[in-house]
């Protein structure tokens, strides 16, 4: 394990074993696991797993196009559920 420090500007070195991996000015996506690791993900990466994937929902006659929309029926359904069991149903 190699490891840096955040400078007072929330900047961090990236260790000279890992630029090699990396170019100067990658855009990556930034976060942070359950286990509190900062984890950094190219762009392009993402959207290649993005691209991979658009459309392979689409079509389907028994999902709204709105996600949102999906969603919140789901959710409906599952608080009727809830109650139901509450209410001794």
């Amino acid at each position: 394990m190699v490891t840096a420090t955040i400078s007072p500007q929330y900047t961090v070195k990236i260790p000279a074993n890992l630029r090699s991996q990396l170019r100067v000015g990658q855009r990556m996506a930034v976060s942070m696991d359950a286990q509190g690791r900062l984890v950094l993900t190219p762009i392009e990466q993402a959207r290649v797993v993005l691209d991979e994937t658009f459309g392979a929902w689409a079509g389907r006659k028994d999902i709204p196009k709105s996600g949102i929309k999906y969603m919140d029926k789901i959710r409906r359904g599952h608080r009727g559920k809830r109650l139901g069991k509450i209410r001794g149903k």
